[in-house]
């Protein structure tokens, strides 16, 4: 495969050097039968930059984008930058929900980036209409925007000026909008393909929406390099896993992208009889981020495909945020994916990583996800301040040209996320043999009796429980009216599968596997628990939603202590 293409030391010089360095390099959006070549791209962008300079568009300006990820996004989207603006890629919305809902919390976030530019696509009129009438002088720009003339017509390219806003889907938190400069987003490109082994003979296919960081900046590292891209929308995947596999077979796909649950879905809905009729030997990189990567999942995966001739390097466990234009760190490309067993106990009660053998009681298998990509600089810190050892938990933190300047008009969220010039990343995580395993959120962390314990632990645990609706189940630390430190449980409830007594079995696992004193479980109907648009359980928001309506779709049941009878399950 040719080596990389990509260059330039701003996201505009990079996408000006693309368009001349492979005009004929070519992205496809299956669901509309679109196709622009790199060529037609830059001649469409042009003009829409012009468009957008006649609508007031200019430096210091950021546009909010809302329209469908197709070939006229791409114009949009870099006309914006040629036009020496910034552009906020905002959530489209899903189906025919509460308009009026969809309308508050897209305005919190165009007042949050100062936005007074939104291009709106044409099937969310009536959503203008609201967010006008809430945001007062915001300009309504129409997608087909064009304008005659030359490039002479267009500002310079300051590589510290902003390019991208890009807010945070609020796992853990309220959005807050990354501020990406140009200069930052070229090197968060050039570190993805650089540590990826990206090659302009890559045939590049993701239906992660790209109002989020692995589906903009994953896609736009495999467009600018010269790589021909697919780009099917988030609905298509979810409706046909299996189809979309297909597709990517018949193509020749070398990459994808995708949070874990992804490739659960392919596993789930591609039959054995399926599987071997398809040619997935050219698969070089299947990108598992966004998520915790689960050893089982990885395992099973790379089984279940070995028949269409997946090979057992072709899974990629990553690490990556929006705060660092995607990339953190990277496996080398083509090594197996190295899993780890450490004992759960000892690392919530002293933060060091003992490895044990796989398989035992109070043994977690974690999965490594490589080392710091490209132009990023990487420690972690324990909670005293010293950089840590080897094997030793504490927090992730990163530096480095692509790594974000702060939050968009958040001075105080800006203050608090940098320790010195390291960018404090809220990850918790340790080292073994350089490569990084990343073990869960501080904000997410469990403190029982003084020690933390990971809510995926116990989770998982609690996934074990037959009735629990597509194991779908979140956990979090609490504390009762009466003062007891207590773990809560919210799961939902397979109706087919879901004994009376559900509710006791999840309790009596947990406390049985995790040696918990108190644990209170809380039922819920089939998909209950909120998620942020990529797919991430939102513990905090279920936490809100089950102390303002505890008696509202939801059982709690006693909690169970040691010295009680356990039920088996």
């Amino acid at each position: 495969m040719r080596g990389s293409l990509l260059s330039g030391d701003t996201l505009t010089e990079t996408f000006l050097q693309h368009t001349r360095n492979s005009p004929g390099a070519v992205a496809v959006f299956p669901g509309s039968e679109e196709r622009i070549t790199a060529a037609e791209l830059a001649e469409t962008s042009l003009h829409c930059a012009l468009g957008l300079r006649e609508n007031g568009v200019g430096p210091g300006a950021v546009v909010g984008l809302l329209v469908p990820t197709d070939a006229r996004f791409l114009s949009l989207f870099f006309g914006v930058q040629r036009a020496g603006a910034a552009c906020s890629v905002l959530p489209l919305p899903a189906g025919f929900g509460d308009e009026q809902g969809t309308a508050r919390r897209l305005a919190g976030i165009l007042r949050v980036g100062g936005i007074r530019h939104l291009v709106l696509g044409s099937a969310f009129g009536n959503l203008g209409a609201l967010l006008t009438e809430q945001i007062p002088g915001l300009v309504l720009i129409d997608p087909d925007v064009s304008a005659p003339g030359g490039t002479h017509q267009l500002p310079g390219v300051d590589p510290d000026a902003l390019s991208v806003v890009q807010f945070t889907s609020g796992s853990t938190s309220a959005p807050k909008g990354v501020q990406l400069t140009q200069s930052a987003m070229a090197a968060g490109l050039r570190a993805c393909v650089v540590s990826g082994h990206f090659s302009p003979d890559d045939v590049f296919m993701q239906w992660v929406p790209t109002f989020h960081d692995m589906g903009l900046v994953g896609l736009f590292s495999h467009l600018l390099n010269g790589a021909d891209v697919h780009v099917f929308t988030p609905t298509a995947f979810l409706r046909r896993p299996a189809q979309i596999l297909k597709y990517f077979a018949e193509h020749r796909g070398t990459v994808i992208t995708g949070p874990n649950f992804s490739y659960e879905q392919f596993v789930a809905t591609a039959p054995f009889e399926f599987v071997k009729e398809l040619d997935l030997s050219a698969w070089r990189l299947a990108f598992n981020g966004a998520e915790p990567v689960s050893a089982e999942t990885v395992e099973r995966f790379s089984a279940h495909l070995a028949p269409a001739g997946l090979r057992d390097t072709v899974m990629y466990p990553v690490y990556g945020m929006a705060e660092a234009t995607l990339g953190i760190t990277f496996p080398e490309p083509g090594s197996p994916v190295r899993i780890l067993s450490i004992d759960r106990a000892e690392i919530a009660a002293s933060g060091r990583a003992v490895p044990v053998a796989r398989g035992g009681r109070g043994a977690k298998d974690v999965v490594a996800v490589g080392r710091p990509v490209h132009g990023i600089e990487m420690r972690l810190v324990a909670e005293d301040g010293r950089v840590c050892a080897p094997g030793e938990l504490g927090e992730v933190q990163i530096a480095g040209q692509a790594v974000t300047t702060g939050y968009y008009n958040a001075p105080e969220a800006t203050a608090a996320a940098f320790d010195g010039r390291w960018f404090r990343t809220g990850d918790v995580g340790f080292q073994d043999s350089g490569d990084l395993f990343v073990t869960g959120r501080i904000k997410d962390m469990v403190v029982i009796r003084g020690q933390n314990y990971y809510p995926d632990d116990i989770e998982a645990v609690a996934r074990e429980v037959p009735g629990i609706y597509r194991k779908r189940c979140v956990a979090f630390s609490d504390v009762t009216d009466d003062g007891r430190e207590v773990v809560r449980v919210v799961a939902e409830t397979d109706p087919k599968k879901a004994g009376s007594d559900l509710g006791a079995q999840i309790a009596a696992r947990i406390v049985q596997e995790m040696d918990f004193t108190d644990v209170s479980v809380h039922l819920v109907k089939p998909r209950s628990i909120p998620r942020t648009t990529s797919g991430k359980w939102q513990r905090t928001r279920t936490r809100e939603q089950l102390s303002a309506s505890a008696d509202v779709g939801a059982v709690d049941t006693r909690p169970v202590s040691r010295t009680e009878p356990e039920e088996t399950t």
